[in-house]
């Protein structure tokens, strides 16, 4: 029985590498997995394909666009990759007139059909290749951003103004519970970026004084977003092993009163959590299965 077990687990280790082999990231399926986690605004995974330094136009479009368009989603028509670049054809379902007037005015004007053509920069990095997300206002420099919001507990809205200071005019209000985009600079004001009713980027300063502010991402990313493709095959092995070999183990502490049994279904619920992300993980990368969270 043993070695049939060793059978099955090598088999099945082999299986797994086997289809991990097959799945190299070519450009276009990297596009399908963006695109994917994109729709299920699943940000901090997609975040993963974006070069980092760009992953601040990600959140902003995230946070000042696609929150006015819940219903829309992008279908892939086509994409084609040339040297460095991916020139993807990609359609917007559902598609409104301010998400219309945002392309326009960033200088990438839908067509009667609602589809984009963009050219895609692909980037090298330590981790692999990613691609450089442009839909962001090309005037914003990223390397100060910081997402922020209200953190004081009795301020319920602050003033956006078109100065530093509290004598300029009042462009915008932030309300609690929103996030900001502000270039950080450690000083009271702060130059902030918001997209307007005409689907203009509009920017103001806001003071920062009773804002908590994320010193580096705008995503955090969780151990399954981060973790690769091998490494969740092999920790899924190496918690799915023991456990069978350790089934009588965990039978007899569920049969030894309500201490041990209540021990083992909490220990149990956990270890169902971890398997059933880890197993998201695996069909996402494999098939591109999106599994709810």
């Amino acid at each position: 029985m043993p070695r049939l077990n060793y059978k099955i687990l090598g088999m099945f280790t082999f299986v797994m590498l086997s289809l991990y082999s097959c799945t190299s990231l070519n450009n276009d399926r990297r596009l399908k997995k963006f695109v994917s986690r994109f729709n299920a605004e699943e940000y901090a995974c997609a975040s993963t394909y974006i070069y980092p330094d760009e992953r601040m136009h990600l959140a902003f479009f995230a946070n000042e666009v696609r929150e006015k368009v819940p219903n829309a989603f992008i279908e892939i028509e086509d994409s084609e990759t040339k040297d460095d670049y991916v020139v993807a054809t990609l359609k917007w379902k559902n598609a409104n007139e301010f998400l219309r007037n945002y392309f326009a005015n960033i200088g990438k004007p839908l067509n009667e059909n609602d589809v984009l053509v963009d050219t895609i920069r692909v980037k090298e990095t330590l981790d692999g290749d990613c691609f450089s997300f442009n839909w962001g206002s090309p005037d914003i420099n990223t390397e100060k951003l910081r997402l922020a919001s209200i953190s004081e507990d009795n301020v319920e809205r602050m003033n956006i103004r078109a100065g530093a200071g509290k004598g300029s005019r009042i462009i915008g209000k932030l309300e609690k519970g929103e996030d900001i985009l502000i270039e950080d600079d450690g000083k009271g004001w702060s130059r902030c970026y918001q997209v307007n009713n005409e689907s203009k980027v509009q920017a103001g300063y806001i003071y920062t004084a009773n804002m908590s502010v994320k010193e580096s991402a705008f995503f955090s990313l969780g151990i399954f977003d981060s973790m690769s493709l091998l490494v969740a095959l092999i920790v899924i092995v190496v918690i799915c092993v023991p456990l069978f070999f350790l089934r009588g183990v965990v039978e007899s502490i569920m049969n030894s009163g309500c201490v041990g049994m209540s021990a083992c279904v909490v220990l149990l619920l956990v270890l169902f959590y971890v398997i059933y992300q880890l197993i998201e993980k695996i069909l996402f990368e494999i098939f591109i299965i999106n599994l709810p969270y």
